[in-house]
């Protein structure tokens, strides 16, 4: 197989492109009353998550491991 050819990563900025500086973004934001421990939840939501998944992981380790020592 031939050498691949490296795609191009830079904006064409020719006389016919797209012009971005007039463009307008939209950003939905939502505003929630929270209490302060929702809050925290929502801010750290991956870090919750990957926390409960490790700690869910370590208790079926040990769930077998237990098991294994009983039988």
């Amino acid at each position: 197989m031939g050498k691949s050819k490296k795609k191009r990563n830079k904006k064409y900025a020719g006389v016919d492109a797209k012009q971005t500086d007039n463009v307008m973004r939209v950003h939905r934001v939502a505003a929630v009353v929270r209490s302060p421990l929702q809050q925290w939840l929502h801010e750290h939501r991956k870090l919750v998550r990957r926390g409960a998944i490790a700690v869910a992981i370590v208790a079926v380790v040990v769930f077998i491991i237990v098991q294994a020592f009983i039988v």
